[in-house]
């Protein structure tokens, strides 16, 4: 699914679990913080901005402003069918962080803070083929921030 109406949800609630089922990626683990959104703070968010690429680390790349959300780019990070999981048990709790919404997190966050700890050592590289010019960024350069980063946030989620 790409679109799912935001009919009868409260916006600030929307973000809240989003961001709370949400995980940081890559780099984002610099800047993660495992407090779960309240409706209060997301509330606060909405009134300065309705388009979240990154928040606090994690990765959402929505754009709350209309009445459906399109869900392609956060699914693409957080997994297929991941906004609507977590806006159906928003739907069926009232709960931005319900305890399903908190296991997806955790559970996203782990496997993400293995997937980066295990390319730590990938070097940045230059790939050409006819026309065509890609880019890989690697991690090799920022692992000396990016490693303790990462087992801090491991340590928070435990904690």
């Amino acid at each position: 699914m790409s679109k799912i109406t935001l009919s009868g949800l409260n916006k600030a609630d929307v973000l809240a679990a989003l961001y709370n089922a949400s995980k940081p990626q890559g780099m984002g683990f610099m800047h993660y913080d495992p407090k779960p959104m309240t409706r209060e703070e997301a509330d606060g968010l909405l009134k300065q901005t309705t388009h979240f690429d990154y928040l606090k680390g994690r990765v959402m790349k929505v754009n709350l402003a209309g009445d459906e959300l399109d869900t392609r780019d956060y699914d693409c990070d957080n997994g297929q069918g991941a906004a609507e999981c977590a806006l159906a048990e928003l739907r069926s709790t009232d709960d931005v962080n319900s305890l399903s919404i908190q296991a997806t997190h955790h559970v996203n966050t782990r496997k993400e803070a293995e997937n980066v700890k295990a390319n730590l050592g990938e070097e940045s590289r230059v790939e050409k083929s006819g026309s065509d010019t890609t880019f890989h960024l690697g991690l090799s350069d920022v692992a000396d921030k990016l490693g303790p980063a990462v087992d801090k946030a491991v340590k928070k989620r435990r904690a």
